[in-house]
């Protein structure tokens, strides 16, 4: 086996170790090793491409994650009302050839000596530490509640995030017990609506996404298993902004809201949620929450969906980096954090980085072009051919069965030069929708699943098992 090395005395009231070996195997240094020591944190759309991509012949790669998967988003809201089952969009890091995987959160990063701090995940607070030579940042970033009063408080009890699996699982989970609550003798028809009220904060494509799922799940399937409850439903997307689908096309931005009014989702527009406060009683429930809104409305509900902002995670908020707008990385034109530019010995990509001189979205496209960036400049010794350029595919947004949109008006560099492809709506884009994210899957298994699923959707109806 190898052996774990570190520059760093075994010491601590944590349990820290040096030198902690896992599993019989651990990190070699670079004196017992000829290949550069590559070090990835996190495992999504940027750390899991770096990771594929790297020259194994070259370079030692270990990655760091909580999560021991890569978990494809676009798909993470058909996840949540039964359309996908959770395993079919995501991939274990483990299935990456020749990449050393350790289940831990990084702590903290000694530029000095090269050396990451990392405590695992499973309650023990052990830590340990992982030399490099060079460092990956691809931490991505969490769920902001912009610190309104009641939301943090109930996040994973009414209030639910949509942006792990784990989420997803919550979220379903949540919607069954309340269709089960609803359905217990006694309940007068109040008491059903509130419980039967769901709330969805943000109207980016997330949302959106959720919001149609949602829909399509009561249309397909609650109408079938819960007739007498139809009627109660009352599905509520709240904007802060003066429209859906902001970094849309107008036409799309009108067809999304078209399509929502005419399913009866209620639409609110430029305003905001203010506070979550406690509110009446129901059958099972201590008390329901309320949404108390910036124009001096309020709505009962029984679950809320928060997908309204981004903000870094602690670890970045901690490295002593120089950061930029959102509290991202700053990182120059090759994915170089600053003030390591001649080094060449840490990058930042993804969510948690940003190079101001030519900002870009936090998507999973540009991600996941950083990584395959970025892994080309450590394959070629650390130095950059030239600097990343990003092309843009164009965005796109399932809006229901047989409804999508794609916006290929910004298709090309954002900083550059930029092609003008159509608008789509309708069943076209939506066939365009699932065959793109089917084509990007990144194993057979999934691509056979994922359709497997939605077929088992569409005759059968979803699942609503709750366990």
């Amino acid at each position: 086996g190898r052996a774990f090395s570190s520059s760093v005395p075994a010491a601590g009231a944590k349990g820290r170790v040096a030198g902690w070996a896992l599993g019989g195997r651990a990190f070699s240094s670079s004196a017992v090793s000829a290949k550069e020591r590559v070090l990835i944190l996190g495992s999504g759309w940027g750390g899991f491409k770096i990771a594929r991509d790297l020259d194994k012949a070259k370079c030692e790669v270990t990655l760091v994650s909580p999560a021991n998967h890569f978990l494809f988003t676009p798909l993470l809201p058909s996840t949540a009302v039964g359309t996908l089952e959770f395993r079919c969009i995501q991939e274990p890091v483990r299935t990456i050839p020749h990449v050393r995987y350790v289940q831990a959160k990084a702590r903290s990063v000694d530029l000095e000596h090269q050396v990451v701090t990392c405590r695992d995940v499973f309650g023990n607070e052990r830590e340990f530490d992982v030399p490099y030579d060079r460092l990956v940042v691809a931490v991505g970033n969490k769920t902001s509640t912009f610190g309104i009063p009641g939301v943090a408080e109930r996040e994973g009890k009414q209030v639910f995030f949509l942006k792990h699996l784990f989420h997803a699982r919550q979220i379903r989970n949540r919607i069954l017990e309340l269709f089960e609550l609803a359905d217990m003798p006694g309940l007068s028809a109040e008491q059903r609506r509130r419980l039967l009220s769901f709330v969805v904060v943000g109207g980016g494509p997330t949302s959106c996404e959720f919001v149609s799922e949602l829909h399509d799940f009561l249309r397909s399937d609650v109408a079938r298993w819960y007739p007498d409850m139809t009627q109660d439903v009352r599905v509520t997307l709240v904007e802060a902004g003066p429209n859906l689908l902001g970094p849309f096309d107008r036409v799309l931005q009108k067809h999304a809201r078209t399509l929502f009014d005419l399913r009866g989702i209620v639409v609110r527009t430029s305003v905001a949620v203010e506070r979550v406060v406690d509110g009446a009683t129901a059958a099972g429930e201590a008390e329901l929450p309320e949404a108390q809104l910036s124009d001096g409305s309020s709505i009962s509900f029984g679950l809320m969906v928060w997908s309204a902002g981004l903000a870094p995670v602690k670890f970045v908020e901690e490295l002593q980096l120089p950061v930029g707008r959102g509290g991202r990385l700053l990182v120059d034109g090759c994915c170089r954090v600053h003030g390591h530019e001649a080094a060449g010995d840490l990058f930042a990509i993804g969510d948690c980085a940003i190079n101001e001189a030519a900002p870009l979205a936090q998507l999973a496209q540009v991600a996941s072009q950083q990584g395959a960036y970025v892994a080309s400049v450590i394959n070629a010794g650390g130095q950059p051919a030239g600097e990343f350029r990003y092309f843009s595919l164009g965005s796109m947004v399932s809006l229901g069965t047989g409804e999508g949109g794609y916006d290929g008006t910004h298709v090309g560099d954002p900083h550059g030069k930029e092609l003008r492809l159509p608008v789509l709506k309708g069943f076209a884009a939506w066939l365009m929708w699932r065959g793109g994210y089917l084509a990007q899957q990144v194993s057979l298994a999934n691509a056979m699943l994922i359709p497997l699923h939605w077929f088992k959707s569409a005759l059968f109806g979803r699942d609503i098992s709750r366990f």
